[in-house]
């Protein structure tokens, strides 16, 4: 069964390093078919990260739905048009099937086969061993598209009384067919989730998906599980800290490459061990990675911020969504999001088109507020564009500035300083 990696929707560089080492781990101590995915979007710092050293990124998925095309059954045959009606008859018989999914010399889905339609045949005395198959003999009340997701599909499936329905892709080529059983069974995936365990926070689909580990440094909030996990949380700074401590309790190395990737995850979520989330622990893993990878955090931290800011290289939706986190609390429903900035002169420059679409993201999500947190990590400081509970802004603990940001003087972490002053004005 393959096994997904996968960490938080808008995706940082700690949530995509973590996974891609958490998967390599995985790999070398004995599970089979796991790979680590991005939720979305990969991060510019990350794709730097990825191309200095020389490894393929970790893919970018939307979701993780469950669709049509991962429970096609390879088993059931397919019948050719140009088949003699005898020679389908009898393929039917073998098969064991109440009928059998008919293409044409192109692939092209015409419908299905059955007893009945033959039957008919016998009684208008038609000449089986000549006659092909064709049109009249083909019909089905249900056919099914690869991309279909299977939760909007499952209940007409299992109350139709076909034991099997054909599966065609956008070209109305017939791959297959989908047994009425499979709906009943487990999905044919399972997920690790790194740097985050809500689900609110994980890639769309996460709900249907058994999940069989966490590795994470934020608040649990995960919800409760049909059968024991593995579950890997401590106070640390970065997720990537966890991982590599999980590679030595292992026993194993981490290849030169993937030193550098954790390296650059946990430098990245410490602000090069800036941020009062910074632990001992954190020092002590990137310490023994750069022995490792041959090169220092700091190069690997200012190679980082060598990369066009969000501001600078994206939409202010896009900006927002590049680092953003979804919350439920008190009763209210908000986003939190964050962008790293050198100057924050680029933030000030795009406040109005950042409010904008912060106003919009609020109605498209159904959010009370939310709030966009910019740090600048060289001198030590953050800024906060509110939008959204008035109440809620009122009883922040920070001085209105320029432009009707919020100063925040010393912040630097979203999940150490900023949320808990939120869910303490709520």
């Amino acid at each position: 069964m393959r096994t997904f990696v996968c960490g938080h929707r808008n995706p940082d560089v700690d949530s995509v390093a973590s996974a891609y080492a958490l998967a390599d781990l995985r790999r070398r101590t004995g599970m089979k078919d796991v790979e680590a995915i991005c939720a979305g979007r990969l991060p510019e710092k990350a794709k730097w990260v990825f191309e200095h050293f020389g490894v393929k990124p970790v893919r970018p998925v939307r979701d993780v739905y469950v669709r049509v095309r991962d429970l096609v059954s390879r088993d059931v045959p397919m019948i050719g048009a140009s088949l003699t009606l005898e020679n389908a008859l009898r393929r039917l018989e073998e098969s064991g099937e109440s009928s059998l999914p008919v293409r044409d010399t192109d692939g092209k889905f015409l419908g299905m086969l059955s007893p009945a339609k033959l039957l008919g045949l016998f009684i208008a005395k038609a000449d089986l061993t000549m006659r092909t198959l064709d049109a009249p003999l083909h019909h089905c009340s249900l056919v099914l598209n690869e991309s279909d997701r299977v939760h909007d599909i499952r209940s007409a499936c299992i109350k139709n009384p076909h034991n099997h329905f054909p599966v065609i892709d956008e070209e109305g080529l017939l791959v297959g067919t989908v047994l009425k059983r499979a709906f009943a069974e487990e999905p044919p995936f399972r997920m690790i989730l790194v740097d985050h365990n809500e689900t609110d926070q994980g890639i769309p689909g996460l709900e249907e998906v058994p999940v069989v580990e966490v590795v994470d440094h934020h608040r649990i909030a995960f919800a409760a599980t049909k059968e024991p996990i593995r579950y890997t949380a401590d106070v640390v700074g970065s997720t990537c800290t966890l991982v590599a401590r999980m590679f030595r309790a292992a026993g194993e190395r981490p290849t030169r490459e993937t030193a550098g990737v954790l390296i650059a995850g946990i430098v990245a979520d410490t602000l090069l061990f800036q941020s009062p989330t910074t632990t001992d622990a954190d020092r002590t893993m990137c310490a023994w990675l750069e022995k490792l990878c041959g090169e220092r955090a700091q190069s690997i931290m200012a190679g980082m911020m060598g990369v066009d800011s969000p501001l600078a290289s994206m939409t202010a939706a896009d900006a927002l969504k590049s680092d953003a986190k979804l919350y439920t609390e008190g009763g209210k429903r908000f986003m939190l999001a964050q962008i790293e900035e050198t100057n924050l002169a680029l933030f000030h420059r795009h406040i109005d088109e950042l409010a904008a679409a912060m106003e919009e993201a609020i109605s498209a999500n159904a959010l009370d507020f939310m709030a966009l947190m910019a740090t600048d990590p060289v001198r030590g400081n953050s800024e906060l564009l509110f939008r959204g509970d008035k109440a809620v802004s009122r009883a922040l603990p920070y001085r209105k500035g320029p432009d009707g940001v919020l100063l925040m003087p010393g912040v630097l972490s979203r999940k150490k300083q900023l949320l808990p002053e939120v869910l303490a004005a709520l």
